[in-house]
């Protein structure tokens, strides 16, 4: 099962969730940790949260065995099998920190350990969360990284 990953946000108990899967991000995380570390942020893998993808699996599951009855209600906040308080949230604030410190060390140092391609993929990746982030960071939202099933 592949799985990405997807950013949502949450301001003022409003759940906002991205519009696109997060898939080099996810299939990098473990370099990009590795860069966290060298350059002292938080690694980006601190702020994903895997509660999504196990809740995909358990559902999955209990549709294969016919126990409809067992499967749980769609959130009206979030749309999900999940709700608002079954995740981790992180200050959007932190994570800025994270994402512009990989975003600037990769357009200086493009090779990073990868190729062009997937430079360029990180980069138009970390844009995406940067971009959706920066205006609700002055109003102390929460994010995390969603990983899901891409299936």
């Amino acid at each position: 099962m592949a799985s990405a990953l997807r950013l949502n946000a949450l301001l003022d108990h409003q759940f906002q969730q991205g519009d696109r899967l997060l898939c080099t991000l996810r299939n990098e995380l473990k370099l990009l940790d590795g860069l966290c570390r060298t350059l002292g942020v938080t690694e980006l893998s601190q702020f994903v949260d895997t509660t999504a993808l196990e809740l995909q699996a358990a559902v999955a599951m209990l549709g294969e065995e016919g126990r409809t009855e067992a499967l749980p209600d769609v959130d009206p906040a979030t749309g999900q099998v999940w709700g608002i308080e079954d995740v981790s949230w992180q200050p959007v604030a932190a994570g800025m920190s994270t994402l512009e410190a990989l975003e600037q060390h990769l357009r200086k140092t493009p090779h990073s350990g990868l190729n062009s391609a997937k430079v360029r993929d990180l980069l138009d990746e970390l844009g995406y969360c940067t971009t959706l982030l920066t205006p609700l960071e002055a109003e102390g939202a929460q994010f995390h990284l969603a990983l899901e099933d891409q299936g």
